[in-house]
């Protein structure tokens, strides 16, 4: 995709920067927030594209029952979600980070999470850091 155009298109789908140099924009998605199909549609979008889109990673926080299709037991039903996650996170455009509190409330270890995911205490507690970090939500995700 023209970087020109993939630029245009995340400031206006996603409130991106349309240059990446501008430091002072940090993302995060709350998954609450959000669904699967929205989730599976960005990251199939800013896959297409690996080139850095802001100086900071897009933190998604899964603290609702979507972060059971990041399981490895529910690897085969999002085998897509998971790939391109991972795909992403390694290239650093997203920093994917799980709840240990819903893990503890769903009797779900470490091991039953893909390495790239990181864990926090406590979801909600971690996007009220974010926000308070002057990272900025996203409310909804439509592509």
């Amino acid at each position: 995709m023209h970087k020109l155009f993939r630029n245009f298109l995340l400031l206006l789908l996603l409130g991106f920067p349309a240059h990446a140099e501008d430091a002072s924009y940090r993302y995060y998605i709350d998954i609450a927030d959000v669904t699967l199909d929205d989730l599976s549609s960005l990251f199939a979008d800013l896959t297409t594209d690996l080139g850095d889109l802001t100086p900071d990673p897009l933190v998604i926080v899964l603290h609702d029952e979507e972060a059971a299709a990041f399981l490895r037991s529910n690897y085969r039903d999002n085998k897509t979600l998971v790939d391109s996650a991972a795909l992403l996170d390694a290239h650093g455009v997203i920093d994917l980070k799980m709840c240990a509190t819903w893990m503890r409330n769903h009797a779900v270890t470490q091991s039953d999470v893909h390495r790239f995911i990181d864990t926090v205490p406590y979801g909600p507690a971690e996007v009220r850091r974010l926000r308070d970090a002057s990272f900025t939500a996203f409310s909804k995700i439509k592509l």
